[in-house]
């Protein structure tokens, strides 16, 4: 480029999805009883904006057909620009970014907008190297959002909401003289605005607002973190931690006629460690554990959601051009849980139990542009769940609090083509 401009990175994206649900393509619609005004499940959305209690009577005895369906779209599109500097021992990234998203949900008078999304925000970060071994990395960005709530028949019809969102961070990085040892430490601030599930003006919102579009605020996290990586000639190990305060991390609550999405605050704190070995130039095994821990400061209680300890080892026997491997992957039981609380994708059913699974695979290259996969998970057929189980859709005829369980034996295969 020049002397000193090294780097022009520019990308563009679009991305559109036309997504139909229902309750009877794959399986027969369970019968529903709408008598008596039934809870459609905790204050379920049905996505796309469409709100089941709005203009909609679920009580008395109204009968409402086994089968159901609904059709929404999101049209996504995205922009990003950087460059790279380099002066002496500076390395300098800046660039902006945008992003447009577009939902509309789909009646019998046909597409209806109902939220859209506009964010453009301007970042940069500068790497001094400031010595052989020691390098000092900081960064900031801002982003400014505006979001629209298109609903035709809620509080907030028509309403737009603005908000500028500043974020950074410094870290420290070291490389020791007297070993094969990289070790960091760094802060750093973010703030996060909520998605379209998030603000669904459907939902109630925190107390003295009148939905979770009018009231929930982004969220506010501030972290510190710390590591080291360990690279010897047959060895690597690695270990990590961080702790955090997050304000205003939005909670849903699924405990009641309506889905209410509230603002607390959090206190997040995790680590990580794991090595490697290569018992010969073709066979290597790995360990590694993770384990993270949440607190709700506001309702002092567990921050709900939080996985719980988890561990996996595995060997791996690679050639030129096929390999094959086993991993044992084993959860601990969690029973840190704040019940029917939880995010938009699931919420804390109760206490679960561990869990261990042992699964092989298999690779062969055919060429430099084709390999073919294979493998064979939960090789035992081992009945378990997952503690971060998905909710389900009650107004769909599927449980919305009941955990399912994970698959049992499934054997699967993959072809990868490079082009």
């Amino acid at each position: 480029m020049s002397e000193h401009w090294r780097k022009l990175e520019m990308q563009a994206n679009y991305a559109y999805a036309d997504h139909i649900m229902d309750n009877y393509s794959l399986r027969d619609p369970a019968p529903m009883d709408m008598g008596g005004g039934m809870d459609m499940g905790g204050g379920m959305d049905m996505g796309g904006g469409m709100d089941m209690g709005g203009g909609m009577d679920m009580g008395g005895d109204m009968n409402m057909s086994d089968a159901m369906a609904m059709r929404l779209d999101r049209r996504t599109r995205s922009a990003r620009t950087a460059s790279t500097w380099e002066w002496g021992n500076l390395e300098w990234i800046a660039g902006v970014d945008a992003q447009k998203q577009n939902h509309r949900n789909y009646d019998d008078t046909g597409w209806q907008s109902d939220y859209e999304q506009l964010q453009y925000g301007l970042f940069n970060q500068l790497t001094w190297f400031a010595g052989e071994r020691d390098r000092v990395i900081g960064g900031f960005r801002l982003d400014r959002y505006h979001v629209d709530d298109n609903n035709q028949d809620t509080a907030t019809a028509g309403d737009t909401r603005r908000k500028t969102l500043p974020g950074g961070f410094v870290r420290y990085e070291q490389d020791l003289a007297s070993a094969p040892v990289t070790w960091y430490a760094g802060v750093g601030h973010t703030e996060r605005f909520p998605d379209y599930w998030e603000l669904k003006p459907g939902q109630d919102g925190p107390d003295g607002s009148l939905n979770a579009f009018d009231g929930v605020e982004p969220e506010k996290t501030t972290q510190l973190d710390v590591g080291a990586q360990y690279q010897g000639a047959r060895t690597r190990a690695w270990v990590s931690g961080y702790v955090g305060y997050v304000n205003d991390f939005i909670l849903f609550d699924y405990d009641g006629a309506n889905t209410r999405v509230d603002n607390v605050d959090a206190t997040i704190a995790g680590a990580e460690l794991g090595a490697s070995y290569d018992f010969t130039d073709s066979l290597t095994g790995e360990a590694s554990m993770a384990y993270a821990w949440g607190r709700n400061v506001t309702d002092d209680e567990p921050l709900p959601q939080i996985p719980p300890l988890e561990g996996r080892m595995s060997l791996t026997y690679e050639q030129d051009n096929y390999s094959i491997g086993a991993l044992w992957r084993v959860a601990a039981a969690q029973n840190r849980i704040a019940l029917e609380k939880g995010n938009v994708v699931g919420q804390d059913l109760g206490d679960s139990t561990g869990f261990g699974v042992f699964s092989l695979n298999g690779a062969y290259r055919f060429t430099q542009d084709m390999t073919l996969s294979a493998g064979v998970d939960n090789v035992f057929d081992s009945t378990y769940s997952e503690h971060l189980n998905l909710a389900g859709n009650a107004g769909f005829g599927y449980p919305g609090n009941t955990r399912v369980n994970d698959p049992g034996r499934m054997f699967w295969t993959r072809l990868d083509f490079s082009f």
